[in-house]
Formats: structure tokens, sequence, C-alpha cells
């Protein structure tokens, strides 16, 4: 009978044991994002990648890691509920669309599906027929880290 080297059974356990830990299969099964009309979220204009981010505190374990978060508001300063935001691969709406998502009723948008934010995105805001995108490209998600902080709010 032929040994296998220690070496092979290793790697072996270890490529197992890396495949256990991830948690990409899993979240891309039970994908949680913002949908028109739903009012279960929460603390509009605040950022949501405080609470909802990797460390696994309770607000990760109960609603989610959110990728992408932030809240839309119109010119009144009121919530924004009619929002599609975008990700786009190249300026203006241009290129191949990354993730489309809808603002609720309290003005959020978010999504717990894993992003490829390679090489950064250009997101757009769309209500109605009119449109406003942001350039230059970002490689983040948690819009809410600037926007009301130290940029202004995504207003429409």
């Amino acid at each position: 009978m032929k040994k296998i080297p220690l070496k092979i059974i290793v790697t072996l356990v270890l490529l197992v044991a890396l495949e256990a830990c991830s948690h990409y299969e899993q979240i891309q099964k039970d994908l949680v994002e913002s949908t028109a009309g739903d009012d279960e979220s929460h603390n509009s204009g605040e950022n949501c990648g405080s609470c909802h981010n990797q460390n696994g505190n309770e607000a990760v374990r109960e609603a989610g890691w959110w990728t992408v978060s932030g809240t839309v508001y119109n010119d009144n300063n009121k919530v924004e509920k009619n929002a599609v935001i975008e990700l786009w691969e190249k300026p203006n709406k241009g290129g191949r669309l990354i993730k489309r998502l809808y603002s609720d009723d309290k003005g959020n948008f978010y999504t717990n599906q894993i992003i490829d934010f390679n090489g950064g995105c250009y997101p757009s805001i769309t209500v109605g027929s009119s449109y406003i995108t942001m350039e230059p490209a970002y490689s983040g998600g948690s819009c809410n880290s600037c926007h009301g902080v130290t940029t202004n709010k995504l207003k429409f």
C-alpha cells in the first residue's frame, strides 16, 4: 500500500476546513435586500456599516452584514421611497450593471450579496425618469459613511 505524503494530507485538511468556514455559499442562498414598499429597516441616514459589518455583532446575526447600504433623500430632505440604486462598471450608467437595489419606505437600501468592487464601480440613483451618478469610481459599499457626514446626503 502506498503512503500519502503528510504535506498532501495537511493541504487537503486545510482546503476542507477553508470551505467549511466560507460563508460565501450561504450568503448567496440567504440573500437579504431592501425592497420597495418594505419598512423593516431602521436608523435612516446613519452609517449602516457601523453595525451591519463583518464583526459579527447582534445586528449581523439578526439581519445581515450589508455589503452595500445607505439612505436616499428627496429635495425636501425627506426620505425617498421610490429610488433605484444601481452600481455600474463604467461612468454614467455605462458598461455592465453590477447590482440594482431599491430604497424601502424609510429611504434605506441594503444588500448582503457579496459585490466585487475590484476596480471600483459607479453608483447611480434613479427616481422616475431622472437620475444622478457618482464619479470617480467607488470601491466600498457603506454610502452613509461619507454621505451626510463629510459630503452631502444622497439627495434626489
